[in-house]
C-alpha cells in the first residue's frame, strides 16, 4: 500500500513540475518575441511588471487552480488587497500555495491513515482545516496591517500638518510625508502613495478617497476621509481640521493605554495572589505549628 501511495505522490509531483515547466517555456518564448518586437519598434511600451508576471509560472498555474467563479475570485482579491497584496500575480500565488498546502496535508493524512491506522474522521478533518487555513491567515494578516496603519496615522497627520503650515497643499504634504516616513511606516505610506497615484492618473478625488476608506476599513480612516471631503466641499482651512483630528486620535490612544493599564493590575492580581497567599499563610501558621509540635 505504501508503494502505491509513493507512486501517486511521485506522479503528482512530476505532473505539476512538467506542467509548470511547459508554461514557463511558453511564457519565456512569448517574452522573447515581445522583446524582439519592442526592439524593431512594433511595440512602443514594454512593461517590466508584465515580465515578472510571465516569469512567475506558478502564479499562472495558481490562476488555473483558482477556478472561474467570479464571486470567489473577487472575494479573494479583496482580502489580498486588504493584506497589502495588490498585484495580479499575488492572486495566482495565493491559489497555488493553498493547493500545495491542501495536497501536502492530504498526503500526510493518507500516509498516517495507512501506516498508523488513525481514524478516518481525523484523516478527513485535517485536509478540510488546511483548506480554510490560508484564508484565515490572510484575514489575520489584514487585521495586523490595519492595526499598524491605525497606529501610524496620528504621527503621519502631525508631519503632514507641519508641512501644510509651511504652505504646502494637503496632497503635496501627504506625498512629502510618505516619502520621508516610508522606512518607518511602510504600510500607511504605501496607501497614501496609492491614493495620490490614483488622483494623478485622473480618478476623481472623492472616488479616490472613498476607495482609500474601502481598502482600509477602520473608523479612524473613515473619519479622516469625512474630514477631507467636508473641508474640500466647504472650502475651509484643512490644516486646522487635520490638526484637531490628529489631536483627537492622540487623546483616544492615551485613553486606550490608560484603560489597558487599569486592567493590567487586576489581571496581575489573579496570577500574583496565589503566590503571595501561600508564603503569607506559612508565616501566619508556622509559629502555631511549631508550638503545637512542642506540646506533642
Amino acid at each position: 500500500m505504501w508503494a502505491l501511495l509513493l507512486s501517486v505522490a511521485v506522479l503528482t509531483f512530476l505532473s505539476v513540475f512538467l506542467l509548470g515547466k511547459r508554461l514557463s517555456l511558453t511564457q519565456t518564448r512569448q517574452l522573447q518575441v515581445e522583446r524582439l518586437k519592442s526592439r524593431v519598434g512594433l511595440i512602443n511600451h514594454y512593461s517590466e511588471d508584465k515580465q515578472k508576471d510571465q516569469v512567475c509560472w506558478w502564479c499562472t498555474f495558481g490562476r488555473v487552480l483558482g477556478g472561474n467563479s467570479k464571486k470567489e475570485i473577487e472575494k479573494t482579491r479583496e482580502l489580498l488587497v486588504k493584506a497589502g497584496f495588490r498585484e495580479d500575480r499575488h492572486l495566482g500565488a495565493y491559489f497555488f500555495i493553498k493547493f500545495c498546502v491542501v495536497l501536502f496535508v492530504s498526503l500526510v493524512c493518507l500516509g498516517l491513515w495507512t501506516w498508523f491506522s488513525i481514524r478516518v474522521q481525523v484523516a478527513v478533518l485535517f485536509p478540510v482545516v488546511s483548506l480554510l487555513l490560508p484564508e484565515r491567515v490572510l484575514i489575520e494578516m489584514a487585521k495586523m496591517r490595519l492595526n499598524r496603519i491605525k497606529d501610524a496615522l496620528p504621527d503621519f497627520l502631525d508631519m503632514a500638518n507641519i508641512c501644510m503650515s509651511a504652505g504646502l497643499s494637503y496632497l503635496v504634504a501627504f506625498k512629502r510625508v510618505s516619502d520621508e516616513l516610508k522606512e518607518m511606516y511602510p504600510e500607511i505610506c504605501y496607501e497614501f502613495h496609492y491614493l495620490l497615484d490614483q488622483i494623478q492618473i485622473g480618478v476623481p478625488r472623492q472616488d479616490a478617497l472613498k476607495q482609500f476608506a474601502e481598502r482600509n476599513p477602520a473608523d479612524e480612516i473613515k473619519e479622516l476621509i469625512q474630514v477631507l471631503a467636508q473641508n474640500e466641499k466647504l472650502g475651509t482651512p484643512i490644516g486646522s481640521a487635520i490638526n484637531e483630528f490628529s489631536r483627537r486620535l492622540y487623546q483616544h490612544r492615551e485613553s486606550k493605554i490608560e484603560e489597558k493599564a487599569a486592567k493590567t493590575s487586576a489581571k496581575m492580581a489573579i496570577v500574583i495572589l496565589p503566590f503571595l497567599m501561600l508564603p503569607y499563610f506559612i508565616l501566619m501558621l508556622g509559629e502555631k505549628m511549631v508550638m503545637l509540635g512542642r506540646h506533642w
